[in-house]
């Protein structure tokens, strides 16, 4: 009788009507949850949205904050947006948590959650900085295995995320008595503070809910399936149930831990010899299409901060990911003379290397900082490198020099060349595009370092090359 008087109790608290969702398994433990929350606590159901890409194109002032084309991205929504209503955020007490329960993506290269401070009640700009590392697949425990990242896809798992040490012990009992088994349940600590520089102090979050209160996100990221119908049906299907719950009464705080950025160092690095390889290569292509072109290298600047560093400097980060090394490729943006002018990106690839889970690089329109055409490693192969250098013989000892090495443009006009990625033009279909001959800039990433399992470090690569092919 007293479980059945409980259980009522939480359910007439519950704030919203329960999330329904594709999949029996999430829904019966979801449902569990909200029935055996503790007496005196609060649910407020939300639902899993997803970005929308193409309302940063048909929308007037809105951005894309450098979005990757390889990852759609996913959020837990409770009826709130940033400034752009396109992007789910979140406001969140600091004894609240945040519970999501799914079913995970099918195989694919990389999944991950992180969270962001998004905006601060007392400024306009949009920090979108990280604040911490993110859970990635690496790291997941799910239903499939008791080890975290043993068996990452179409398994079950619940995200806890939240600021207090005990409402995650409250909740992980909860999601026990639901149907869950422990290593499936993963903690990601909100900080209620961000350690600071040396000597300063640490940078308060405000948690709570109105306009003096902090704004937040969290933002996963799914890239390259093994089958893309796979993801499509999953995002179709949406097998998330979201909830935020907290006690009606506030108790004295227990902050969460402060987890913050491993180091990026893995003792690995590329061999000296694909410097050596590459630095011929660009050579070898300048030669070729010296003739028609005249080149220009261009400023490749690499990633050093990290999200804290954006929000103690109250500076947009737009979406940072510490499992990320990101290239600005470009000083400013490029703005071609002619439309079969073009920019060619030279380099190694980290992922046949072994130093990343995956690579791309990508053309943005310079003024929504949204993505236009992007190339991943798949396409980024040595017999790109052998077309652009001219080299048509297989038994050229360059064949072997150049494995593993990659050389791929990107035009307005691509007439007439191999490995070259045409800038499209928007459509009336299809708004994602640029009008021929607009100004735009180029971002290179790097995904998730097999040794250390974030960011690969810029000092353990061989740095790509990026040049401007003018026509003479």
């Amino acid at each position: 009788m007293t479980r059945f008087i409980r259980t009522l109790a939480a359910l007439a608290l519950c704030i919203s009507s329960l999330p329904a969702t594709a999949d029996s398994f999430v829904d019966s433990v979801g449902d569990a949850f909200i029935a055996n929350l503790p007496p005196g606590w609060n649910a407020t159901t939300g639902s899993w949205r997803y970005f929308d890409t193409l309302g940063c194109f048909t929308t007037p002032g809105y951005t894309c904050y450098g979005n990757n084309p390889s990852s759609p991205y996913g959020s837990p929504y409770f009826g709130e947006y940033g400034a752009n209503p396109n992007l789910a955020t979140v406001q969140i007490g600091e004894d609240e948590a945040v519970v999501v329960i799914f079913r995970t993506p099918p195989e694919m290269r990389y999944y991950s959650f992180n969270q962001y401070l998004f905006r601060r009640p007392d400024s306009s700009t949009e920090v979108f900085a990280s604040m911490s590392q993110a859970l990635n697949l690496k790291g997941l425990g799910t239903t499939g295995s008791p080890e975290p990242g043993a068996s990452p896809f179409d398994a079950y798992a619940a995200v806890v995320w939240t600021a207090d040490q005990n409402t995650f012990d409250s909740v992980q009992a909860d999601l026990l008595e639901s149907g869950l088994p422990l290593h499936a349940i993963n903690f990601l600590p909100l900080p209620q503070a961000i350690p600071a520089r040396p000597s300063e102090p640490a940078y308060a979050l405000h948690m709570g809910h109105g306009s003096s209160f902090d704004v937040f996100n969290l933002l996963m990221r799914t890239a390259l399936p093994d089958e893309q119908a796979s993801l499509d049906a999953y995002v179709q299907e949406n097998p998330y149930y979201v909830v935020r719950v907290g006690p009606s009464t506030h108790l004295a705080p227990n902050p969460a831990p402060v987890i913050g950025y491993p180091s990026d160092i893995s003792g690995v690095t590329e061999s000296a010899s694909l410097q050596t390889a590459l630095n011929r290569l660009v050579s070898d292509i300048g030669k070729r299409y010296a003739g028609a072109f005249s080149f220009k290298k261009q400023t490749s600047t690499y990633t050093e901060h990290v999200g804290w560093d954006c929000i103690s400097e109250l500076s947009e980060c737009t979406g940072d990911n510490y499992d990320v090394l990101y290239s600005h490729d470009v000083a400013t943006f490029v703005r071609v003379k002619d439309l079969q002018d073009f920019i060619i990106v030279v380099g190694v690839n980290h992922q046949q290397a072994g130093k990343a889970a995956y690579i791309n690089s990508t053309i943005y329109d310079s003024k929504k900082f949204a993505s236009i055409v992007s190339v991943a490693d798949a396409d980024l192969t040595s017999q790109s490198a052998l077309y652009h250098a001219g080299i048509t013989n297989p038994r050229d000892p360059r064949v072997r020099t150049y494995r593993g090495l990659y050389a791929y443009m990107f035009s307005y006009d691509c007439a007439g060349k191999q490995y070259c990625a045409s800038i499209p033009p928007p459509t009336a279909s299809n708004p994602i595009g640029l009008r021929p001959g607009s100004p735009f800039f180029v971002l290179s990433r790097s995904y998730l370092e097999p040794h250390t399992l974030v960011r690969p470090s810029d000092t353990e690569v061989v740095q790509h090359q990026v040049y401007l092919g003018t026509r003479k």
